[in-house]
């Protein structure tokens, strides 16, 4: 039998918080000596009794790779170690998304390695440089979703902690890139916050910096819906949006600010067919887990239009009771008079607006996939009419 990961010490920067054990059961027990700053999760407060679960608790699945990453990292160790989630929080080691950090004897920590941003964009080898990236960064990628990406260093940066989130559509789903980029440029557009993104040159590959890294490389806490509504990543297409709004009413420091800009994304999500709003495509952030008044909502990421690739896929969550087609902009408004939003109606219009500007603005970049542009151009339509 291959050989096992079934413990591992958990740490944030604040210093040590406790061990994570795997047998029967998922256990992680604080240290007796954890301070409260020490606090994994919002969800976890520091305490004596251990946290014991049959699954996986939230907090620590909330990176464990998916899809792609996942049966990349699966081909290449299999021959060597077990395959669990264990083994993937061993390999996340620092670098993953928000506060926590592993640590075991079978991946050591080291510094992760680093790639000039600009010669990513202006690559013109024959071969793939994302398979490049792929064969020397996999093993420092943790992170969620089902699409090919890999976590990359900046060669500017002056923190090891890789700070650049690389995508790619591949074969499976052509002109991606050129797909999160007009999506993102018109959350930009609509004046939602969202992380520094670039398009490669060659239109093949979407780079994103990630937003919980601070300049001086210390990281922001970041809890994704999933882990705040204490659910499995399994469950990300259950529920409703409004049980959103709810987390926000419940964590957020200034929850009307909050709700508006979620309003506002989600608008935008549905404005261009995006069927992948999930609760882990949602997050809040913190500068201080003591300091409740620093919670917010996350910048917005993960912005797609699936309806190139799934012609009938419908919302990933309910809105008003149901999903079985995008809502218009009249459900869009009763939505938002529903959970609090001052001037619903206003915000959908303008919401839509900013969506439809931002199409004429990249047409021709979009129509290098027309398949792309005839979706998210025909479901602004439908959202708006």
């Amino acid at each position: 039998m291959n050989e096992r990961v079934n413990r591992l010490r958990v740490s944030v920067p604040e210093g040590n918080s406790g061990t994570l054990e795997k047998t029967h059961r998922f256990s992680f027990a604080y240290d007796h000596t954890a301070e409260s700053d020490c606090q994994l999760s919002l969800t976890m407060p520091v305490r004596l009794p251990s946290y014991s679960r049959g699954a996986i608790h939230p907090i620590f699945e909330q990176n464990l790779p998916e899809g792609f990453v996942r049966e990349r990292i699966t081909e290449r160790l299999r021959k060597h170690i077990r395959i669990d989630d264990m083994l993937f929080l061993a390999l996340q080691r620092d670098y993953g998304i928000g506060r926590l950090q592993y640590h075991s004897n079978h991946f050591p920590a080291t510094a992760a390695g680093k790639e000039n941003l600009t010669e990513i964009l202006q690559w013109q080898g024959k071969k793939s440089l994302f398979d490049e990236l792929v064969n020397k960064y996999l093993l420092q990628t943790s992170i969620s979703g089902v699409q090919p990406k890999i976590l990359v260093g900046d060669v500017r940066a002056t923190f090891n902690t890789p700070g650049l989130i690389i995508k790619s559509g591949l074969k499976e789903y052509p002109g991606l890139a050129i797909n999160e980029y007009f999506c993102m440029t018109a959350a930009k557009n609509c004046g939602l916050h969202v992380p520094d993104f670039h398009l490669s040159d060659d239109h093949s590959l979407f780079i994103m910096h990630r937003f919980d890294l601070r300049e001086n490389g210390n990281n922001l806490g970041v809890e994704d819906f999933s882990v705040l509504l204490g659910e499995r990543t399994s469950d990300k297409y259950t529920g409703s949006y409004e049980s959103l709004a709810n987390v926000i009413k419940m964590y957020c420091a200034s929850p009307q600010k909050d709700l508006e800009l979620f309003f506002r994304l989600l608008v935008l999500s549905m404005a261009v067919g995006n069927g992948d709003a999930h609760k882990k495509n949602f997050s809040l952030i913190y500068d201080d887990i003591k300091k409740p008044e620093t919670i917010r909502l996350s910048p917005s990421y993960d912005i797609v239009s699936t309806l190139p690739y799934l012609a009938n896929d419908t919302p990933a969550l309910k809105m008003n009771g149901q999903k079985k087609s995008f809502p218009g902009k009249a459900e869009l408004s009763r939505f938002g008079e529903k959970i609090g939003i001052n001037k619903a109606s206003e915000l959908v219009e303008r919401t839509l607006t900013n969506a439809s500007e931002t199409l004429k603005q990249h047409r021709d970049l979009l129509q290098e996939y027309p398949r792309i542009y005839k979706a998210i151009k025909q479901a602004i339509a439908n959202c708006s009419s």
